[in-house]
């Protein structure tokens, strides 16, 4: 629980003057007239009132001096922020194209959103899906749903030339018109926060390129939006009958690890694939595939559903331009038509005699803003503008024209659920929408005690590694790559085991796939390391790797208590040995075993004592990676092994022996 705020006011003007009288006689014994008309008495009643007064207003931080060091601290409070969602439309008669900023609402009305980019509504219809992976082919098809579980698009063990089939009934654009695909995962708020982290990180790395290297080469840095592992490509089945490139493609999924759109140019396709020759369906289509093209995933992608005509939209509405009339009076306000207000959409224009007053900004608060700035605040509760008062923000002149362009929107209430979004705004018979995921990112404004406790949580959070615990921190929280565990070791080259190397430190990493064994890939490791090095003491060097797997196999005799099924506790024991191996969920505390730790040969009896239906435990050996261990001591492992379950031998004995 946090420390109580010590209260520095608690000290009365009685207290402190009846304080200063008792302490006279020490410190000054000459003074004897204690009396209220003595100049003393009265300058240390002076004193006592102006320290009561300083002490009460220590105790009452005003805000603006709270929003100030939390400033220093690089802490602002945040506005409100805006809902986003990916919808599908469909067109009822022919392909048509609508324009971004389309207003798409829910039944009722009450709730807005606009679509961000245009589109090309086509007619065509999913009608196969299609995953081809080590050469066999799964029909998906009826597991296409928003509502339906996930299903693998390159297979459970994903390899080069592994590939997603998406079969439509006709062609999909005329030639070169930009198409728009929908991908969702089915983890909608976790793919929202990592394209944010992604994107949050790559604006950093540009950022200290260009201060550190103005002008000059910045450092290696891939695109957000591509695999940290894997190259897809997505292709489309020509007329020679082979597989061809698909033109200006944007694929913001991230080969197929997040949820986003992927847009490309409609290729010119006169012929479609038959049924039967390279594809298993029955039906005659035209098909677009994505083809794992190289690298490899540590855990392979998960889609919940694709669909055609798929279009971003936020709950940020452009409502009618205002144009009120400055007053010329201090600190004049303007209520907003629409509230509430997005802040960063607002734009004000002050217009005197035709002629345009320069560029005028919005803000939340009135902090630091000096008396000639053209700056207004927003008061988001109240939906009003306000202007300054010549002493804080410029008054606009009297007379002058104001006009506010803005959009409407923003907060919790566009967090809206699947299917709310239903309709455009006007209705169009002609175009159907579908909503088939929850939209996620609407966030109330932050209130000052809430920006109080962000700064507390971010303080508390490494951003350096400097300790070994910053280390495993941080690699957990490299963005966009699945790490399920991280233990740093100091002082440790892994290339020079029995050696300490000052300086060093190696942090070992494990993906949570597969979860039997699971090893990183080069690529992950690679990413962690570029993430920690920028995050990294200068004179220090680091090293990510993967464990060093020593597999151990048990060989053990058992003595069952009576009436016990002696296979089914051959099972039970085999059970619990690999549970308690097992590298993400097993060890003393059932959070994976402790890289580096030794198996102690104590333990592994008092495991085995414990299983239901055990007597006794007669005799335990072991090998390590096949080879016999000591028959009596312990297994020592090195600083970044892990240990593997082997396949254990279980003898149970009551009576006449049983064995497997």
């Amino acid at each position: 629980m946090p420390l109580p705020f010590p209260t520095l006011d608690r000290l009365t003007y009685d207290e402190l003057v009846a304080e200063a009288r008792r302490s006279l006689p020490a410190l000054a014994p000459g003074w004897t007239d204690y009396n209220a008309h003595d100049p003393g008495i009265t300058l240390i009643e002076l004193f006592a009132w102006l320290a009561e007064g300083a002490s009460y207003r220590l105790d009452n931080i005003p805000d603006e001096s709270y929003r100030a060091f939390l400033r220093l601290a690089g802490v602002v409070p945040r506005p409100a922020q805006v809902a986003e969602t990916m919808l599908v439309f469909q067109s009822t008669a022919s392909a048509q194209s609508v324009s971004s900023g389309i207003r798409v609402q829910s039944k009722d009305g009450n709730i807005l959103f606009q679509t961000t980019a245009p589109l090309f509504v086509s007619g065509a219809k999913l009608q196969a899906v299609v995953s081809g992976a080590d050469s066999t082919f799964e029909d998906v098809t009826v597991r296409n749903t928003p509502t339906a579980a996930t299903f693998l698009p390159f297979g459970m063990k994903p390899q080069p030339g592994d590939a997603l089939y998406l079969g439509f009934d006709r062609v999909l654009a005329p030639l070169d018109t930009e198409v728009t695909l929908g991908v969702w995962t089915g983890n909608t708020l976790e793919d929202y926060v990592t394209r944010q982290r992604l994107a949050t990180e790559q604006i950093a790395v540009e950022d200290e390129a260009a201060r550190l290297c103005p002008g000059g080469v910045s450092p290696h840095q891939p695109d957000w939006r591509q695999h940290y592992g894997a190259r897809t490509v997505w292709e489309y089945y020509a007329e020679t009958k082979q597989w061809q490139p698909l033109q200006a493609v944007v694929d913001e999924t991230r080969a197929l690890t997040l949820g986003g759109t992927v847009l490309f140019k409609a290729p010119a396709v006169d012929t479609h694939v038959p049924g039967g020759v390279a594809l298993p369906s029955s039906l005659d289509k035209y098909f677009i595939r994505c083809r794992l093209e190289r690298g490899a995933y540590d855990c392979p992608p998960r889609m919940a559903y694709v669909a055609l005509n798929a279009v971003e939209a936020r709950h940020a509405v452009d409502v009618p331009q205002q144009t009120p009339r400055s007053t010329g009076r201090a600190t004049q306000s303007f209520e907003l038509d629409n509230k509430p207000g997005v802040l960063d959409s607002i734009k004000i224009t002050v217009i005197l005699n035709g002629v345009a007053d320069g560029e005028w900004q919005v803000a939340s608060t009135w902090d630091g803003i000096g008396a000639h700035k053209r700056t207004c605040i927003l008061d988001a509760d109240a939906g009003t503008l306000v202007f300054g008062d010549g002493r804080i923000g410029r008054v606009p002149p009297a007379g002058a024209e104001i006009k506010v362009n803005y959009q409407a929107g923003g907060g919790v209430s566009g967090n809206v659920v699947a299917g709310t979004l239903v309709q455009l705004a006007p209705n169009q018979p002609l175009i159907q929408v579908q909503q088939p995921f929850t939209a996620y990112g609407g966030v109330a404004a932050e209130t000052l005690n809430d920006a109080k406790a962000r700064a507390v949580r971010e303080f508390a959070t490494p951003t350096r590694a400097v300790t070994l615990a910053d280390f495993e921190t941080l690699a957990l929280a490299t963005p966009g790559v699945l790490v399920s565990r991280a233990h740093a070791i100091p002082d440790y080259h892994p290339v020079m085991n029995c050696i300490p190397v000052s300086g060093n430190t190696t942090v070992v990493v494990l993906p949570p796939c597969p979860e039997e064994r699971p090893e990183p890939t080069t690529a992950l490791l690679t990413t962690v390391q570029r993430y920690l090095e920028r995050r990294r003491v200068l004179t220090s060097e680091i090293h990510v790797v993967g464990p060093h797997y020593s597999t151990v196999t048990v060989s053990a005799r058992l003595w069952a208590r009576p009436e016990v099924d002696r296979r089914a506790l051959m099972r039970e024991a085999r059970r619990a040995l690999a549970q308690f191996f097992h590298p993400l969920k097993g060890g003393p505390d059932g959070r994976g075993w402790p890289i580096g730790r030794a198996v102690y040969r104590a333990e592994l009896l008092a495991l085995l004592n414990d299983v239901n239906g055990v007597l006794y435990v007669e005799d335990m050996t072991w090998l390590v990676d096949g080879q016999p261990a000591s028959r009596c001591g312990n297994i020592t492992m090195c600083r970044h092994d892990l240990v593997a379950s082997g396949i254990h031998e279980i003898t149970v004995n009551e009576g006449s022996g049983c064995h497997e």
